[in-house]
């Protein structure tokens, strides 16, 4: 890679990205950018089929609970006016599940059983990228629209990230692309916008929040250099420290 950190015929300064020593902050989303999600995606429904053989039932009425759950972030995050609070609630309504139930399955299949399994999946490269930004002196972030502390810890990432935000933070209350807690964390650490890059896996969410920041950002899991609006696409993580010389 050349000292202009070249990109097909695009260099990083023509997208206005900061590079090596104009770095100040790196922000990451969790899920899908630090681990590969798929994968755990895969074992927790190898899970609830085994559940689903043992009690059919109640699992087929657990899996429908996720199913709306998901659904209703995906509704909210695109309501200018949304707050994360009305996630459950929603997939009450559209399940016909009581909250305290919808409650103990979204706890027992979104945030505890995917832990077995994240440090597996942690992706190529992170705890590489992680290292060399902590001995730059480069501040890391994490902003995230699930709660983040159990999956860092998990995954055995959590020592590099000095500040962690999520939706359901009470100074945040909103969903990705919202830029809301994409700047607070920036806040946080003290880093200056046109210093930070912020580290996703969705263009409509990540790089939406990035461009709305007004924060250069970077997609991993896109063909390379492909760009969008406020984004620049990586394939996997030994790219992204080529683009951004760290």
């Amino acid at each position: 890679m050349s000292s202009t950190a070249k990109i097909g015929r695009v260099s990083a300064p023509t997208l206005g990205l900061p590079i090596g020593a104009q770095i100040s902050g790196l922000i990451f989303d969790l899920d899908g950018t630090l681990y590969l999600q798929p994968p755990v995606r895969r074992a927790i429904l190898w899970r609830l089929l085994r559940a689903g053989s043992v009690r059919p039932i109640s699992t087929w009425r657990e899996w429908q609970v996720i199913r709306h759950y998901r659904r209703a972030q995906e509704h909210l995050r695109h309501r200018p006016e949304h707050s994360a609070d009305a996630q459950l609630p929603l997939a009450c309504e559209w399940s016909g599940e009581q909250p305290e139930s919808a409650a103990k399955t979204i706890a027992h299949w979104m945030e505890d059983t995917p832990l077995e399994t994240l440090a597996r999946y942690v992706r190529p490269g992170v705890v590489d990228l992680l290292e060399s930004a902590k001995k730059r002196g480069i501040r890391l972030g994490l902003v995230s629209d699930y709660p983040a502390t159990k999956k860092l810890l998990a995954l055995g990432l959590d020592t590099y990230f000095s500040v962690v935000v999520t939706a359901q933070d009470n100074r945040v209350g909103v969903f990705k692309p919202s830029p809301k807690g994409l700047i607070l964390a920036l806040a946080d650490l003290g880093v200056e916008l046109g210093s930070a890059v912020y580290i996703g896996d969705r263009p409509s969410v990540d790089g939406e929040a990035a461009q709305r920041a007004g924060v250069a950002g970077v997609i991993l899991g896109q063909p390379l250099g492909r760009a969008g609006k406020g984004w620049i696409g990586v394939p996997d993580v030994p790219s992204l420290r080529d683009l951004l010389m760290i």
